[in-house]
């Protein structure tokens, strides 16, 4: 028996692909409708138009990735591209005709369906995995087992220990809910990182937490204002009008996602207001009617500004595997955002994220069977990490501000000390909620005071500067 715990795009590509080809699937979620899946706006980045190639769409990838991209995951991924689009047409999914232009892209390849590309795709793939029968259950993973570096059984809250395992296959997401301001959902508290880590997966790339330039809040209501809103027009400037993302950057608002992020926030810090103007995007209402929808609720429209703020969106770190999704513990497979193929380097580009999810789910089948490999260990150097099994836990609400106030978008050394001194102090051992966002809070500072340089996402104001000796990643395992 198969089982995949997670019910996003990553977790039912996978559940269908399996389904085809004859395997008994299971599929565990906390909540059907959770997960970054079902909020995700952009799309699915794919070289399919005339001028342009998967070469030049892995030459974007390495370039926003600042240099801490897994080449040949790359070309593995932005190859892929093509093929899994393909796929989702055959299988019937319609994507609009016009391919959009996000931030870091040189090209026009974001493949879309309005903008709630993310929403309407889980939902086709949802369908299309109870037609195939894959039994759905609802119930939350607690905690692995696994002896000998093997896979042998799982625990969950309403079900116990399911010991039937040939493999399992996490797929439940990252952790960005983890910061004050984020555009995740509650779900995401990297509950499946800190549940495998405890059982002996290495994890890499903590450090690396992409916040997202173009949040906004609107009478208590979150959205996020895609990437493609820039890539048709749209504009953010100051309370003067001003357009002062230039002054960071010579693509203006269609810079990398790190810079437009730190440029937004410095501008708030200085006592400004930063807004989105998207008076200047033809055919709005007809493009994106999500958010004309959302502005309509709140008395405004596409006259008007729109206050935005950075905030946490997308985790690059994560499990460590390789591009089949295999973690260092044989049987055990994670894919998406809970993963770490080395894909998105230290910033990852704009829609490579749905894509990654795909491609790791859809191609999953193909790899069963095959001898073990694991991920590769050699570009890193491994640290060992101690859990404590006493002490309070401290809230989720807790975590969120310490993490927002010194594991941010700028980070210092002392901050990052400061945050790890207090989770320290509390209990990361059990498999709890709470203690699962402080132990996976712990790993991401942890990570961000060892990597002493500012690269991609990553940003220390007491070190400025790339370190080419930096070029390499950080690798943390449980001690034994």
């Amino acid at each position: 028996m198969i089982y995949i715990v997670g019910s996003g795009i990553a977790g039912l590509s996978a559940a269908i692909a399996l389904r085809r080809a004859g395997h008994d699937v299971t599929v565990i979620t906390k909540e059907l409708s959770g997960g970054s899946s079902h909020v995700s706006k952009g799309g699915i980045a794919a070289a399919t138009a005339v001028d342009d190639s998967p070469q030049i769409h892995a030459e974007d990838t390495l370039r926003v990735g600042d240099g801490l991209c897994d080449v040949e995951a790359v070309k593995y991924f932005t190859s892929e591209a093509p093929v899994i689009i393909e796929e989702l047409i055959k299988m019937g999914f319609e994507f609009d005709n016009d391919l959009r232009l996000e931030g870091g892209h040189s090209r026009r390849r974001v493949h879309h369906r309005t903008d709630e590309t993310g929403k309407v795709l889980t939902e086709f793939l949802l369908r299309k995995a109870i037609e195939l029968g894959v039994n759905i259950v609802e119930d939350e993973l607690m905690a692995l087992q696994v002896r000998d570096g093997v896979i042998r059984g799982f625990v969950t809250r309403e079900r116990g220990l399911i010991s039937n395992v040939d493999y399992l296959v996490l797929a439940t997401g990252g952790y960005a809910y983890l910061w004050q301001y984020t555009s995740n959902p509650p779900t995401n508290t990297g509950d499946g990182i800190a549940i495998a880590f405890r059982a002996g997966a290495v994890v890499s790339d903590m450090e690396f937490v992409q916040f997202h330039p173009t949040i906004t809040t609107l009478d208590g209501e979150v959205m996020l204002l895609t990437e493609t809103l820039r890539g048709e027009g749209a504009r953010i400037v100051n309370e003067f009008g001003e357009r002062f993302t230039f002054k960071y950057h010579e693509h203006g608002e269609l810079a990398p996602r790190d810079v437009l992020s730190r440029a937004i926030y410095i501008e708030l810090m200085n006592g400004h207001k930063v807004y989105m103007d998207l008076s200047g995007i033809e055919g709005f209402e007809e493009k994106f009617p999500g958010v004309s929808d959302f502005l309509r609720r709140h008395g405004l429209s596409i006259k008007d500004r729109v206050p935005i703020y950075p905030g946490a969106h997308f985790t690059i770190g994560g499990l460590r595997v390789n591009v089949r999704g295999e973690t260092n513990i044989k049987g055990l497979y994670a894919i998406g955002e809970v993963a770490d193929t080395g894909l998105h380097g230290a910033n990852r580009l704009a829609s490579n994220s749905l894509l990654e999810a795909l491609v790791m789910g859809f191609n999953l089948p193909r790899y069963l069977g095959e001898p073990w490999a694991g991920p590769r260990l050699d570009d890193g150097s491994l640290t060992t990490v101690r859990l404590r099994d006493n002490g309070p836990l401290m809230s989720v609400d807790e975590v969120r501000r310490v993490n927002w106030e010194y594991v941010g978008i700028l980070r210092s050394g002392d901050g990052l000390r400061k945050a790890l001194s207090l989770y320290e102090g509390v209990n990361t051992a059990v498999g709890t909620r709470e203690s699962n966002a402080a132990l996976v809070s712990y790993l991401t500072a942890y990570s961000a005071l060892l990597r002493t340089e500012s690269r991609g996402v990553h940003y220390r104001v007491d070190y400025p500067g790339k370190d080419a000796g930096w070029r390499r990643r950080i690798y943390l395992r449980v001690s034994p």
